[in-house]
């Protein structure tokens, strides 16, 4: 299977990271020297499950006329620009509706610099060798997570006594991708209020997770029953996919893992 990709690179209204970035926009936050979505492009274009690779984001037009980002894709193949919507989820339901997406759709956005070409491949071939799955989420571990940075501050939802987070990849398969991005759009203002989140899908699933009853597979099939879909996780070996650049104590996270993969 050949996954079409998405690459979330839109900004909000008052963005810090945009605020410091080239043309005021977050995706091209240089992170040593370089836009930070030329990264997650290389990582993409090097992954063996991955096809053509669409740029979606508010207000395309002040990305795609980046000097940088011009020079890149002319020497590319493959790669196209598309106008977003009002959210990540809206924006990955237009651009599927738009251009009449059929096949398998990976999603992941600009601000991931330190995702992996191996990490990926690790994630598209869990999905791929779980028959009957809609649409699954890539997740890592506390204890991987903070193995790695020691001292950064994140969101973990906590099931089954470990705790989790998302690394900001997600794979739609074959004919769910409409109605799974209808879904996550209901959900995506919640993702970092990890309590609202459970309540989503039902205030008994809430229940179980305040007396420590709900484990990520249980938390899944709620989602799944919530959703009408089936829905996965995979969890990654890779703790470092999980640190996107968020804020502006991030950058130099991110530049020393950037700078220990070039050494």
């Amino acid at each position: 299977m050949s996954y079409t990709a998405i690459l979330l690179a839109g900004d909000r209204a008052g963005d810090v990271l945009a605020a410091q970035s080239p043309g005021k926009r977050k995706a091209l936050l240089l992170l040593r020297g370089r836009p930070m979505m030329l990264y997650v492009l290389d990582t993409l274009r090097a992954a063996k499950h991955v096809g053509d690779i669409v740029i979606v984001a508010n207000r395309i037009n002040e990305i795609e006329s980046n000097a940088e980002v011009q020079a890149y894709v002319k020497a590319a193949s493959g790669i196209t620009f598309r106008e977003g919507a009002g959210s990540p989820a809206t924006s990955v339901l237009k651009t599927m509706e738009d251009m009449r997406f059929t096949g398998a759709v990976l999603v992941t956005t600009a601000d991931n610099p330190l995702l992996s070409a191996a990490t990926l491949d690790q994630f598209c071939a869990q999905v791929m060798a779980r028959a009957g799955v809609d649409a699954a989420v890539g997740l890592a571990r506390e204890r991987d997570i903070r193995a790695a940075f020691p001292n950064a501050k994140r969101t973990y939802i906590r099931l089954g006594g470990q705790g989790y987070s998302g690394c900001n990849l997600f794979a739609l398969t074959p004919g769910a991708g409409p109605k799974a991005a209808r879904a996550w759009s209901e959900v995506e203002g919640r993702r970092k209020k990890p309590w609202q989140l459970i309540l989503h899908f039902g205030v008994g699933t809430l229940i179980r997770a305040v007396l420590g009853g709900l484990d990520l597979s249980a938390a899944m099939r709620a989602a799944s029953r919530s959703m009408g879909l089936t829905v996965d996780a995979v969890v990654l070996d890779d703790g470092v996919a999980a640190m996107d650049v968020d804020r502006p104590d991030h950058i130099p996270i991110a530049e020393a893992v950037l700078a220990a993969r070039k050494s």
